[in-house]
């Protein structure tokens, strides 16, 4: 009896020791398969999908890294604009693309903000999409109209104070880290005014230079010419270190409101499940790229600072930037209207 329980227990443990090693021989095949696909790729061009329309920053930074990144993986790298929906469209067409490395999103602060204006959002910037590097951060300039008599924060804040609700802040869209930011700002400073939304930058510049709107938090691109022409005049960035691009302006909290830091991003991200080689590989290029000194020229020309990580730093900054944003909205009472 004894030594058929010992005969079982022995068969038993012959066909777990068989499983295993299975199991074992079935995931070496993988990674193999999955280094050999890496080592191939990219045997086709990659398209790299803008959620915006062209002409934008963010549009401008996939356009200057697409080019050099042709030139370093011997592929052509197609910007693809697949705007609308606040960034939404494009984001969920890379996420439901094939897992391969050759569809990837150059992803803006809006990736992060959609969670908290979306409930039903078909896709998850933390689970859908695997984090590759980041490429810029852009400066958030805060602008006001040449007519309003103020020429810093203090003097905004003043004057704001004394003029409730009698100044119009432009915002780009509703779902922006931009708008955002200036609800923060309001809420900070124990200022009042009305929030008016636009269809993106250029039609909320334009009603500041019309005066219809006197107060702008806005992306750099978006409204450094019209300083540069002396037709806005900017007080300050909303970063909390003064920005590369822009060294001459003060912080936010430089100008009174303490702890105010908020900025922009732009990074390149992958559908989930992309082999850990590609992911590696196009994060490497990415760096060398981004440390090249006519790529920064360039950047710095539309008004954006260059920024790089590993994909750990990036997706645990994503992480930490949905909780942030989703906090702000819910103390702002943002809404999409």
């Amino acid at each position: 009896m004894k030594q058929k329980r010992l005969s079982r227990l022995a068969a038993g443990f012959a066909v777990c020791r068989h499983r295993a090693i299975l199991v074992l021989l079935a995931a070496i095949c993988s990674l193999g398969y999955g280094i050999a696909a890496a080592a191939e790729w990219p045997e086709r061009p990659v398209r790299l999908i803008v959620a915006f329309p062209p002409g934008g920053s963010t549009d401008m930074a996939a356009r200057v890294l697409a080019e050099k990144l042709s030139e370093v993986l011997r592929q052509p790298v197609i910007v693809e604009n697949k705007a609308g929906a606040s960034g939404n469209i494009g984001a969920d067409a890379v996420a439901r693309a094939p897992a391969d490395g050759y569809t990837l999103l150059m992803a803006a602060t809006s990736f992060a903000t959609s969670p908290a204006f979306f409930p039903n959002l078909s896709w998850s910037p933390t689970r859908d999409f695997a984090p590759v590097s980041m490429v810029a951060s852009v400066p958030i300039v805060v602008v006001v109209n040449n007519d309003l008599p103020v020429r810093s924060i203090a003097d905004l804040i003043a004057y704001a104070r004394q003029n409730p609700n009698k100044l119009n802040l432009a915002s780009p869209g509703a779902a922006t880290l931009t708008r955002l930011s200036g609800e923060m700002f309001r809420l900070k400073a124990g200022v009042e005014w009305t929030t008016v939304h636009y269809k993106g930058g250029v039609p909320a510049v334009q009603d500041m230079l019309g005066g219809v709107a006197q107060v702008m938090f806005a992306n750099a691109s978006d409204v450094m010419s019209f300083v540069n022409a002396g037709r806005l005049r900017a007080l300050a960035v909303t970063s909390g270190k003064r920005s590369e691009v822009l060294p001459q302006l003060p912080t936010v909290a430089e100008g009174g409101v303490a702890g105010f830091d908020v900025a922009t991003w732009q990074a390149v991200m992958a559908p989930a499940g992309t082999p850990a080689p590609v992911i590696d590989r196009l994060n490497r290029e990415i760096a060398g790229i981004m440390a090249m000194p006519d790529v920064k020229q360039k950047f710095h020309s539309f008004g954006t600072d260059v920024s790089t990580s590993s994909p750990g730093e990036l997706g645990r900054f994503l992480e930490k930037e949905v909780a942030a944003i989703g906090t702000i909205v819910k103390q702002v009472g943002a809404k999409i209207d």
